[in-house]
C-alpha cells in the first residue's frame, strides 16, 4: 500500500500578455529609429520618431498669432474696464485668444504622437521599418516582448471539468529545451468550446532565464485522482479473460507444495506502469511475476528463490 496518483497528458503552449506590435499614432516619414533588435527598453522610452516639421511650423505660426491675440485682448480688456468700446469686441478678442491656445495644445499633442514609445518594459524582438519609410497608424513598426512572466495555456477535455480546477497539481515538461516544473493550475475557463468540447487551463510560470518563448510547446501531466492508501501492483501482471474481467495469479502453499491460483480482481486507474487494485486482494498475497503467463488455475508449481 502506498500513495497512488493518476495523471493524464495534454499539450499546451507558452503565451504572454506582454507580446505586442507597436503602431504609430501619426502619419509621416520616419526620421529616426533609436533602438535595435534585441535591445531592452523601458516603458515610455522613445523608439522612433516621425517627421514633424509641418507641425512644428504650425506651432510657431500659432504662437505668433497668440502673441498678437494676447495684445488685442489686453487692450480690449482695459477698454472694457473703462466702459469704452463694446462688450462684443471684448468677447470676440477673448474667444479668439482661447481658441488659439486650444489649437496650440492640440498641435503639441499631435507633435507628441510623432514619437512612438514603448508601451511596457521589455525587449525589442523585431523592427519592421526603416529610416525614411512612410508609415501610418495601420502599419506595425516593431514587436516588443517581455518574457519575465509567461503562462502556459491548454485545452482540457470536457470530461475532466469536475476533477480539474484552480489548485490542481500539474507537471509541465518542455521537450524542446529539456526543462520541467511541478506546479499548480492557476485558473480554468468557464466556457466549453463547442468546436472541440474543451475548456482552458492556465498555469502561470516564472521565466527568469527567458528560456520559455511564446508558442513553445509544453506537455502537461495533470493529476485527476489520488489515493493516500492505495493497493498497487505492476500493470504487466494483470490479465483478462474473454469477458474482459481482470485477474492475476497468486501462490497457495500447502506444506511443501505450491499451487497457482487464479485470483479475480477489480482494478482502478493505471499510471506509470502500476495499477490500483480496488478489490480482490489484501496486502498479504504472494503474486506470481515471472512465469505468470505460463500457468493455469490450481496448477502445481515450484517456487525458486
Amino acid at each position: 500500500r502506498t500513495t497512488f496518483s493518476h495523471f493524464f497528458k495534454i499539450y499546451g503552449s507558452i503565451q504572454t500578455d506582454n507580446n505586442t506590435l507597436v503602431y504609430p499614432s501619426a502619419q509621416g516619414e520616419i526620421t529616426n529609429i533609436y533602438v535595435e533588435e534585441g535591445q531592452p527598453v523601458s516603458k515610455g522610452q522613445i523608439l522612433l520618431s516621425i517627421d514633424s516639421e509641418i507641425i512644428i511650423k504650425n506651432i510657431e505660426e500659432v504662437k505668433v498669432q497668440i502673441s498678437l491675440a494676447q495684445d488685442i485682448y489686453n487692450k480690449q480688456e482695459k477698454l472694457w474696464e473703462q466702459n469704452i468700446g463694446s462688450e462684443m469686441d471684448y468677447l470676440r478678442a477673448k474667444n479668439n485668444l482661447d481658441g488659439l491656445n486650444t489649437k496650440l495644445e492640440t498641435l503639441k499633442a499631435q507633435k507628441g504622437k510623432n514619437n512612438v514609445t514603448a508601451p511596457f518594459s521589455g525587449t525589442i524582438d523585431e523592427i519592421m521599418v526603416k529610416n525614411g519609410q512612410l508609415v501610418s497608424p495601420g502599419i506595425s513598426t516593431m514587436r516588443i516582448v517581455n518574457l519575465d512572466e509567461v503562462y502556459l495555456k491548454a485545452d482540457v477535455p470536457e470530461g475532466y471539468i469536475k476533477t480539474i480546477g484552480k489548485g490542481t497539481p500539474v507537471n509541465v515538461t518542455f521537450p524542446s529545451i529539456d526543462e520541467s516544473v511541478t506546479t499548480l493550475i492557476n485558473e480554468t475557463g468557464r466556457f466549453i468550446n463547442p468546436a472541440n468540447r474543451t475548456f482552458t487551463a492556465r498555469i502561470n510560470l516564472q521565466n527568469q532565464n527567458n528560456k520559455l518563448y511564446p508558442n513553445l510547446l509544453g506537455m502537461l501531466e495533470i493529476q485527476d485522482y489520488s489515493n493516500d492508501s492505495a493497493l498497487i501492483i505492476p500493470a504487466r501482471l494483470i490479465q483478462e479473460n474473454a469477458e474482459g474481467e481482470s485477474y492475476i495469479f497468486t501462490v497457495k502453499s500447502e506444506g511443501d507444495a505450491h499451487y497457482s491460483i487464479l485470483q479475480p480482481i477489480e482494478v482502478g486507474m493505471t499510471y506509470n506502469g502500476v495499477t490500483e487494485v480496488l478489490s480482490g486482494l489484501t496486502d498479504s498475497e504472494v503474486i506470481i511475476d515471472k512465469g505468470s503467463r505460463n500457468v493455469s488455475d490450481n496448477q502445481l508449481i515450484r517456487v525458486t528463490k
